[in-house]
């Protein structure tokens, strides 16, 4: 008979943060049923498919012609930042900070239907090459702090456009959450003289319950404290502040790695919904690259709301074994 953990405490080396892995939650009653439903698959509708090229703002990248294309980047129409910059209304109590930022969206495919673990390898280092460039494009602005490239696969993972695509956001402060990790990392140095990720790197390879998958430059696993069930991380090897400082055939490597945790993935759950997030060192920072790939089995609740702590039902290590052999049935490189 299998024994169930009933509760057990973790904290986040990154941000401090106690995670409750509570494994009698996975049979709790649900009443509800959840589906989303896409509106149209007409793609004629679709401001991201090739031909409505005019519905969208000027591209900043295109690799064809109109109507020809495999990827095309473009300011977002609907932009969370202002590429004007104003000043705030500081009412003096509380600290506001101009609204200033660059927002791009990076349409990985002419298909309107088409999902990124279904991409090739080279399909996906193909698109991690305009990431990149887009990335430094936008670091490079000097009132920009900090830049995140992220994707919302589905609209359980916040995604309002079906069509696949990418977003980048550079915004002119540092995050509470990178704040935090660059705390935490430099605590971390000067008390013991090493990059933190550097160690979670060598813990995890030498217990090998956590790691999911590896190639010669990447390493993924599961997060000793994982805010949520079947979380990934893929880390770089050496100590690489950014993607900026990828090559070639590091960026392959990567979608290697990305590709075979996708292809575990996608066997949670029919249409499964997942945000990629990656993790570059704010500018003027030293830190070291990581992203994580987030399933989205759940939604926060009132306790995470209140508490900026989170519950888990699934231990990570559960979750890495899980992964670990749907990649050996599945994934073929």
């Amino acid at each position: 008979m299998e024994v169930i953990l009933l509760s057990e405490l973790r904290q986040d080396i990154f941000t401090g943060e106690w995670i409750i892995f509570a494994g009698n939650r996975m049979k709790r009653p649900y009443d509800f049923i959840k589906k989303s439903v896409p509106k149209t698959f007409d793609s004629s509708e679709c401001q991201f498919c090739p031909g409505n090229e005019k519905l969208t703002t000027e591209p900043l990248y295109q690799d064809g012609s109109n109507g020809n294309w495999r990827i095309r980047v473009f300011p977002n129409k609907y932009p969370a930042v202002s590429d004007k910059s104003d000043e705030a209304d500081n009412e003096g109590f509380y600290r506001a900070e101009s609204g200033f930022g660059i927002h791009e969206v990076v349409v990985d495919t002419p298909d309107h239907t088409a999902v990124l673990h279904d991409f090739s390898v080279e399909k996906i280092r193909d698109i991690l090459k305009v990431l990149k460039a887009r990335f430094i494009a936008i670091s490079e602005n000097e009132n920009i702090k900090y830049a995140q490239i992220f994707k919302n696969c589905g609209p359980d993972a916040g995604a309002s456009i079906m069509h696949s695509h990418w977003q980048i956001i550079g915004v002119p402060v540092i995050p509470c959450e990178q704040t935090n990790i660059i705390k935490n990392e430099k605590k971390y140095k000067d008390e013991f003289g090493k990059c933190m990720i550097c160690d979670i790197i060598k813990h995890e390879s030498e217990k090998k319950i956590r790691i999911v998958y590896e190639n010669q430059y990447f390493i993924a696993f599961t997060p000793y404290a994982s805010k949520m069930s079947y979380e990934c991380m893929i880390a770089v090897k050496g100590h690489i502040p950014s993607i900026s400082g990828f090559n070639e055939e590091m960026l392959y490597c990567l979608a290697d790695v990305i590709k075979a945790v996708l292809s575990a993935v996608k066997t949670l759950r029919e249409g499964i919904c997942y945000n990629l997030c990656f993790e570059d060192t704010p500018k003027g920072q030293d830190g070291h690259w990581f992203m994580k790939i987030l399933p989205r089995m759940g939604n926060p609740a009132g306790f995470e709301y209140g508490t900026n702590s989170y519950i888990n039902p699934i231990l990570p290590e559960k979750a890495a074994e899980y992964m670990r052999n749907k990649i050996k049935e599945n994934y073929r490189g």
